[in-house]
This record gives structure tokens, sequence and C-alpha cells, in this order.
């Protein structure tokens, strides 16, 4: 032990008084870098070694984080045969950490890597994506994968991920809808506290994103602003920023965005007033990939060295990724040189990034691997279940469960791994993943005829005959359709932020991606041909299933006039195709609901249940104003009846029992209306869920307590308003058939 900084039996504060006086100006500057580690090494037939220019930059400004030491996808252009996997990644990551330790003196590093719905890293098990955990309603599901995924990274060497995802999913169009739990603030703020208490419980750093309300961009549009008055913020996107700051966060991302005209990155208001001052938290900020930069290039600094300036100042403590660690901290040094901040400015920032260390416990641990825990049998059983619990069935007029092994299987999605796993997702080795195809051809006494028909994007139809050949030979049909989120390879990505700008002479037949981040809709039908495909399959008279894989919500109007069967299944990740068959063989009741309403067309867009006025009744000149499928809604092969609701005090109570022959999953759903507030309500919005499984004829009673948080709403100064007193209580398995209750509630 060679400072006082390194005992960890002093008090933290004093830790850290030690450690800041030793820094120099660079190092400080260092510990608010953060370059892109999967450029900084390379594979030689010796073995592995960092590359020059990065251990020369450690030298001088050693970093404070890497990111991404691990990733490998299309973007990075790491795979199995460049990237980091098997023994290699152990002798990657310890490279990495002992040049840090070998600096005179040592700071251990902010190892972060993406981990949205699984890690990002070769050989990590991929679960659903966020909106498919949304569907499940299952808090314990979402802090279940934080856990798994908490252990995956530590098993690799990291020590922090970028997750879990809080933005609110409130306009469909946007790219990043996928990533999303869901568009009601009190669902995601529910499994979003849940994921993160998963990951924390770890040891590893949980780094919360997005700060704040990318969800609801202009026009749908990623990086675009968004426009929501203070209440709105205070109600919606900060809900679970709130709790999870409550619950002990310390690492947080700001988004490139501005909200009301206000960057997030460059706010103080959003940074320190609120988050820092009214939320209380004691963490760090990290900008988001480019937004610090985004505030040159958007006029609202008049340099590089003014824009990290105000960022600085405003609360944001360390820069993203750069592409060159040339660019790495030159920013902040401008800043310094030109007199826009001073070294108090930057004392502050770093204190804040090593407080979190040296709480952490980075100092004192030493880095352990175990290739064993990446999908893990556990894990890999955890994924089943997480897309079993999550697939919704939203249409069966009594096809399902099949009764016919005489199968046609037709669509783009029904045997293409990579498309059912969603973004920020590694390279696979094929026999990961189960598709639908695989699935299917597994089982006994199936007779199956597959043929894809179409692509995603392609408008070549010459597939047709194929499928309807298949069909016409078969006893039913199942079509698989949907979109994709994977980077082909070919795609051209932004090199700050690794969204798909697109490629030169980009075509439909070149790429299969519609969604992920970067890919926003202006429409939300399916792409190409699938619909026409669709169509020729119903002429055949055969039976016809529907099942969708999907990182958004498509329009579903003329699908379900078509198909006889529908299944959402979002991105289902490595086990979706397995799960799919589960459920429509009836091995599994499905039990997923919707955690975002689906439209009849863009046009209707927001169109989130949870609005002033309730659109059931509410039409446009062309249109219906509500939903073609609501949030909340989803259909199982079992019957669920509700009884007995009572509201006594703050505390409510309901029977719910299953009325049918077989067992399954239902999630009971607890909706609130107040009546005479002085704020603006949703005439309804969802305060309480609950996902229970029952034995044929078993009923259980619910029980839960009305919080402050459930009754009221803050108002634009952030105060909680508590005048209200009537409310109305829903519950029921959906939004529609519910109980109610009215009642007086102190």
């Amino acid at each position: 032990m060679k400072y006082p900084y390194q005992n960890p039996a002093l008090p933290v504060e004093e830790r850290l008084d030690d450690l800041m006086k030793r820094l120099s100006s660079e190092e400080k500057i260092g510990q608010l870098c953060k370059p892109r580690a999967f450029c900084e090494f390379e594979k030689t037939a010796g073995g592995v070694a960092l590359k020059e220019e990065y251990r020369e930059f450690s030298r001088k400004n050693p970093p404070g984080c890497v990111y991404g030491i691990l990733r490998s996808d299309p973007w990075t252009k790491r795979n199995f045969q460049n990237g980091a996997s098997g023994e290699d990644r152990e002798r990657i990551v310890r490279l990495f950490d002992e040049n840090a330790a070998s600096r005179s003196v040592p700071v251990p590093l902010a190892k972060a890597e993406e981990a949205p719905h699984g890690l990002s890293v070769l050989e990590a098990t991929v679960f659903p994506c966020g909106l498919a955990i949304g569907a499940s309603f299952d808090r314990e599901l979402a802090y279940e994968i934080g856990r798994a995924i908490g252990r995956e990274t530590l098993a690799c060497g990291m020590n922090t991920v970028y997750a879990p995802v809080l933005d609110i999913a409130s306009d469909l169009r946007w790219s990043r809808v996928e990533e999303c739990y869901g568009e009601d603030p009190a669902l995601v703020t529910e499994l979003g506290e849940s994921c993160f208490r998963g990951i924390q419980e770890t040891g590893v750093l949980a780094l919360l994103k997005h700060y704040i309300g990318g969800g609801a961009s202009e026009n749908g549009l990623n990086q675009q602003p968004a426009h929501m008055g203070t209440a709105e913020l205070y109600n919606g996107p900060l809900r679970p920023f709130r709790r999870c700051i409550a619950a002990g966060a310390k690492a947080l991302m700001s988004t490139y965005h501005d909200v009301d005209g206000e960057p997030c990155t460059g706010s103080r208001y959003l940074l320190t007033d609120v988050l820092r001052g009214e939320l209380g938290y004691k963490g760090f900020v990290t900008a988001d990939g480019g937004a610090v930069e985004r505030l040159y290039s958007l006029r609202l600094a008049n340099s590089l060295p003014e824009a990290a300036a105000r960022a600085l100042k405003a609360g944001c403590d360390m820069e993203s990724g750069h592409p060159s660690l040339a660019e790495c901290g030159e920013m902040l040094r401008g800043a310094l040189r030109e007199g826009l901040i001073t070294e108090a400015d930057l004392d502050l920032a770093v204190r804040r990034v090593l407080r979190v260390k040296f709480e952490m416990g980075w100092f004192d641990k030493s880095v352990t691997f175990d290739s064993s825990v990446l999908r893990s049998p556990a894990h890999r059983e955890l994924a089943l279940r997480a897309a079993h619990e999550s697939i919704v069935m939203v249409k069966n007029n009594g096809v399902l469960p099949l009764k016919t092994r005489r199968i046609a299987l037709t669509g783009p999605n029904a045997a293409n791994a990579m498309n059912q796993l969603g973004d920020y997702t590694a390279f696979q080795r094929r026999e990961a993943i189960t598709t639908v195809f695989d699935a299917l051809k597994a089982e006994s006494g199936c007779e199956l005829r597959f043929e894809q028909g179409c692509r995603i994007r392609s408008m070549n139809r010459s597939g047709f005959a194929a499928a309807v050949a298949a069909a016409e030979k078969s006893d039913c049909c199942i079509a698989v359709l949907g979109g994709s989120s994977w980077h082909d390879a070919e795609e051209t990505v932004d090199p700050v932020t690794g969204a798909v700008i697109g490629a030169e002479g980009d075509t439909a037949e070149s790429t299969e991606k519609e969604s992920g981040e970067g890919t926003d809709r202006a429409s939300l039908n399916l792409c190409g041909v699938q619909l026409e495909l669709l169509r020729e399959l119903k002429k055949t008279g055969k039976p016809l299933i529907a099942v969708l894989i999907e990182g958004r919500p498509l329009q579903v109007d003329e699908i379900l006039e078509l198909a006889d069967a529908v299944l959402i299944a979002f991105y289902p990740g490595e086990a979706g195709g397995r799960a799919i068959v589960d459920i429509l063989t009836g091995r599994v009741s499905p039990s997923g609901r919707l955690p975002v309403s689906v439209p009849y067309s863009t046009g209707q867009l927001p169109v989130n249940y949870n609005t002033a006025v309730d659109r059931r009744n509410r039409f446009y000149l062309d249109s219906p104003a509500f939903p073609a499928l609501e949030f909340g809604f989803g259909l199982s092969y079992t019957t669920f009846e509700y009884s007995s609701l009572i509201v006594e005090g703050r505390q409510v109570r309901v029977t719910v029992c299953n009325t049918a022959s077989r067992a399954g999953g239902e999630v009971a759903q607890f909706y609130l209306t107040a009546h005479g507030d002085v704020m603006q309500r949703p005439w309804c919005e969802l305060c309480h869920f609950e996902r229970l499984f029952l034995e044929p004829g078993e009923s259980r009673e619910l029980r839960f307590a009305l919080t402050d948080e459930m009754l009221y709403r803050y108002d634009r100064s952030g105060t909680l308003r508590k005048e209200v007193r009537k409310f109305t209580v829903r519950a029921g398995g959906n939004l529609r058939d519910v109980l109610t209750v009215d009642c007086e509630i102190v």
C-alpha cells in the first residue's frame, strides 16, 4: 500500500481528498474521458496486445472509463475472429486493468458495456428486448434478468453496464421503442427499478439512461427535441429516475436532445437543480454519444471547448466515447486553457466520478473471470421464461392451440436468428439461437414445410408461389413476419453514436433493418411485401396464424382481419422460437399484455391510453381516435374472474379466480381515476399490477396499498399536490373489462 487513498480502512472522503491532491490537471481530465476500448487492442498470432497509441495516451491522460472493451457487432467490427471471446476475453480485460494499475497514481477503470437486454458481448445470454419485458408485467422477472446481466458482467471482468433504459415509449415511430418497457410511467418505473436493483446487487454499477424525455422526441425522430411542460416532465419521464435514485443509483447518462428548448447535456436546471437538488442524486453523469459536441453543432456553443464548459458547469461530468484517442479530453483541455472552466469546476466533476469508484469498492476488489457464467443453463432457462411471459396473443378464433401437425411455415422472421434478437446484440453462433423453424423442426410428429416467401423490406415476390404451395399442402399456415434491428455488415453507422445513418445506395434488397437506434419510421406498416404475402396465404383457405417479431408495434388492423390468430412477440431473445412454439402448441398459455397501445395508423400518434380524454368514444373524420389494440390487452387459453373489489382507507383488495380447466398466468391490472384535482390528470392511469399463476379453480386475494406516488401528481414547481380526495379504482385483466369502486381517500 503506497498511498493513504489505497487504504480501505479509511473513510471514503478522506481517501478521496488524498487521491485528489495527487492528481495533475491532465490526470483529472483523464478521469472524465471515456475512450472506445474495442478499437485499442489487437489480436496477433502470439496473443493479444494493447495498441501503442492507447499506451501512449494513457501515460499522459490515464482514462477514468473505457467503453466497450468486449462489445462485438457490425459497428465495432469485432467478431469471433478478431474480438474478445473465450480465453482472449480475460487476457484483453487484464491488459486494460494492468495498464491502469501501472500509473504512478493508479486509479481503477470504470469498464462499461451496453446491456439493454443482456450483455452485448460474445457468448453472453440474449434476453427479450425491453418492450418484451414490459409485456410480461413481471417485476421479479426484470429483477432476475438484472441479476443475470450483473453476474455475466462480473464474470467478464467488467464493472459497469448501460442499463436499465428508463425512457417512456410515447411515440412508436421512434427507433428506440424496443429498448423501453412501455408507454406507462408506472410500468416503466416498477420494471426499471427492479432491473436496476438486480444489477446493482451483484456489485455492478448500473448506469441509468437516458436522462431525459427521449421517448417523446419530435415527430418520433431520434435526437430531436422533446416538447413537454414542467408538470408533464415531473409526472412522466422523471418518475423512474426518481425511484432508482432513491434506491441508490450512482450513474446515469444525459441524452443528446433538448427538452423545452434546453439541451439536456447542457442544462443546469435539469442536471443540477432537478437531478441533484430535488431528486437528491449524488452520483456522476456521463454524456450520451456526441451529446457534448452537439451543443456546438446546434449553435448552442461557439466552439467545442465552450460546449465542454457548458456541459461541465451544467453538471455533466464525463465525455462520451470518441472515435479517436486524439479527441478524448481535448475539449476539456481547451476549455481549461481558455479559462472557460476553472480547476474547481474540474475538481467537482472528478470527485463525483472517484467517489463512486470508492463506494463501489473498485479500489479494493480483485477482478475475477468465469466463462461458465455466460449463457449458463440457469440464464438460458431465464431467457426462455422471459420469452414465454412476454408473448402477447391478440386474436384467436379457436385455431390455437394447434390441432394439427401438418404445418406450413413462412415469413422473413421464421428462420432468421438475428432478426429475433434486437439492437445492441453481439454476433451469435447460430446454434445458440432457437428460431420458430428450429423449434417446429424439433417437434415430434410435425410434418413441416418451410418456404421463406419474402424478406422484410424487399419488394421481391418471387417466393410467394412456393409459400402458397406449401400452405395448400398443409393443414395450417404460420407466417412469421415483422421487422429487424440487426445491423447488417454493409450498413453505414454514425461513428460517434453507432446509430444507422444509411449506406450509399442502400436499398430494401441490401438490409432487413427497420428498427433500432437511428432507424425511425414515418409509418408503422409491415415493410416490403409481407402484407401481400399474407393476403395470398389467406386465399388458400387454410387456417392462418400470424406471428409478429418486431422492435416496435406495427399496424395490425388488416393483419387482424386476415389471420385467424395473431401473436406479438416483439424481440423475444435467444429462446424466442421455442417460446413461440410452446404457445402455438398449447404447452404454455399466453400471458403477455401489451405495454403500449397499437394504432390503426401513424396519424393517431401518440395514441397512448393515459390521456386526459378517454379515446374510446372519440373519432377523427376518417379514423377512430382509439387504438386498434389497447395498453394492457392480451388473450389467454385460460379465463379469469375478478370479484370483491374493496377499498378500505388506502388498502385495496380483489379476488382473482381461474375459471378454466387449465392452469395459466394472469396480469391483474389496477387503474386509478382522480376527480376534482387542480392538475389535469389522465382519465385513467395504471397504479399497480401483479402477475400471478393460478391452477384450475384456484382463487387468490390480491392486496396492495395506494401510495402518494399513485394518488397525487406534481405541479410545475415539482411539488406533490395532495388536495384531491375522490377517486375511482378499477381492477381487471385489461383496461376495458374491470370492476370499479368509487372512494374517498385521505
